[in-house]
């Protein structure tokens, strides 16, 4: 089966025969891209590509949930493109996916206001789908979802989140990133701005003038002394961020991209991506443990040499002046290390 025709499968209805025999094709065209520990990324409409999940799993949501509508191009499953249209870091794709994933959630909640209510009857939801935007068979698994006790749990979270929270953020930046604001700030000063500094930055509604207020008398009494995210002013004000989150710096920022990462001594200025922080540092840190045991190797042949010399002077056997000078570049070794050796003899 060609790959056009397992596409136009995909676009029947989920119940359809034809869309399962869609779906089989996928599976087996996808098989090559399998990761290492053997997983695929779930083109689902839940999980929008966004999660990794074993093959079985990756089946089982494209015909409970439907493939995502607009995946047109299977660009995370082999599917050949024009790669100058995809150039990016490799540290960005995280990002990336974040990004999208964040905007997916963003307008299944658009498409919940318009078309959804708890207390309005279920096949009446069925009818009222927004047909301009959705097909029939996805807004069906929205709204079942949204009818399910996972859906009103994590419905509920979210309300109680929202009315626990001190401030709802409201950035006056209009298109422009938190990031590009960051380092654009970073240009104007030759230096990078603290996150208290961006937030400020970002942050200028009158809604929160007096948490802004706040943030700045606090900045006034620590002074210029670097502190860490737990201690620094938005966080006195605000809380303590979310595990793994910053809070005010932009999607995907994490505490170990702000602070001093954890790199080893040797790896101080290397600008590492995220992506292989954790390989290199591995790396590193093996290559160390081999030049520790080579340094060791080479101290135990230069005592060995020294040793053979000896020997050899005591039986009064001359070495020409070529192995003369080999030796002694050995057997160069500062007073205490001399001192050393003789007491282990």
């Amino acid at each position: 089966m060609d790959l056009n025709t397992i596409k136009e499968n995909l676009t029947f209805p989920i119940k359809a025969p034809q869309y399962r025999v869609g779906v089989d094709g996928f599976m087996s065209f996808a098989n090559n891209t399998l990761t290492h520990d053997g997983r695929l990324r779930c083109p689902c409409v839940k999980c929008v590509n966004n999660k990794l999940l074993n093959p079985d799993d990756v089946n089982y949501h494209l015909l409970q949930y439907g493939i995502m509508r607009n995946y047109s191009t299977w660009v995370f499953h082999g599917e050949s493109v024009d790669q100058s249209r995809f150039l990016y870091p490799k540290s960005l794709e995280k990002w990336i996916l974040k990004s999208t994933g964040h905007k997916w959630r963003d307008y299944k909640c658009l498409l919940k206001g318009k078309g959804y209510d708890d207390d309005t009857d279920i096949n009446t939801l069925y009818d009222n789908y927004p047909d301009d935007d959705v097909d029939y068979d996805q807004w069906v698994s929205l709204v079942n979802f949204w009818r399910s006790e996972e859906g009103k749990r994590r419905s509920n979270c979210s309300k109680e989140s929202l009315e626990k929270a001190k401030v709802q953020p409201i950035h006056t930046t209009g298109t422009k990133s938190h990031a590009r604001v960051r380092e654009d700030m970073k240009k104007s000063s030759n230096k990078s701005p603290t996150r208290t500094q961006v937030y400020l930055k970002c942050h200028q509604h009158e809604s929160e003038a007096d948490i802004t207020n706040q943030i700045k008398n606090v900045a006034t009494e620590q002074g210029d002394q670097e502190l860490d995210l737990d201690d620094d002013p938005v966080s006195k004000v605000l809380g303590k961020d979310k595990y793994g989150r910053v809070r005010g710096l932009g999607l995907g920022v994490k505490p170990s991209d702000v602070g001093d990462p954890s790199y080893p001594r040797f790896c101080n200025g290397l600008n590492m991506s995220t992506d292989n922080e954790a390989a290199v540092i591995h790396y590193f840190r093996r290559l160390e443990g081999v030049v520790q045991r080579l340094r060791t190797r080479v101290k135990r042949q230069g005592i060995i040499i020294t040793k053979v010399k000896r020997k050899l002077r005591d039986h009064d056997i001359s070495l020409s002046d070529e192995s003369e000078s080999d030796a002694d570049i050995f057997s160069s070794k500062s007073d205490s290390e001399t001192e050393a050796e003789h007491d282990n003899q």
